[in-house]
């Protein structure tokens, strides 16, 4: 890799298509400096039914690296990301994401245990999808990305030709 992700000068193109998402289908790319956290986080969503493997990010600039390189049929869904990280922080992180995928549907989460006002509004003016505090993480995560995946299919399904759409639920 002969440059930095963050000085490329055209953002990688995903498109997700026509798509409609399960928890078996959703990619996760989880992002955090605590192993242990990851591995938990990992467990408890093939616990409730997200049966993808989870990419695993260990900071910031790794997570730049994953997706400076993803092949675009290997894209993610959703993000989940820490904000207290080393290298690069999670709003770090997210703009960076949020420039790159501006025109998509990707979700990103700000895990953290602060509560700084100041933290949770420029995350919220760069385009968080939603900011879960670490102690209740796992009790609320599931529920979030079941919401995700209700949205994401309505909006499929409102755009779809009526045709594509009654195919892609017969089958």
């Amino acid at each position: 890799m002969g440059s930095s992700p963050h000085t490329h000068n055209r953002p990688k193109v995903y498109s997700f298509g026509m798509e409609f998402l399960t928890k078996e289908s959703l990619r996760i790319v989880h992002v955090d400096d605590d192993t242990d956290f990851l591995a938990l986080g990992e467990r408890s969503l093939k616990r409730a039914g997200f049966e993808r493997p989870i990419v695993r990010c260990t900071d910031g600039m790794a997570a730049l690296d994953y997706f400076s390189t993803v092949q675009a049929d290997h894209a993610p869904h959703v993000i989940l990301v820490d904000l207290h990280m080393p290298r690069l922080n999670g709003l770090g992180v997210l703009h960076w994401v949020r420039t790159k995928y501006r025109h998509k549907n990707v979700a990103v989460y700000l895990l953290t245990s602060s509560e700084n006002s100041a933290v949770i509004n420029r995350a919220i003016a760069d385009g968080v999808t939603a900011y879960l505090p670490k102690h209740t993480l796992f009790d609320c995560l599931v529920e979030k990305l079941d919401q995700f995946i209700r949205a994401h299919n309505q909006r499929q399904a409102a755009s779809a030709p009526a045709s594509n759409f009654a195919s892609a639920t017969q089958q």
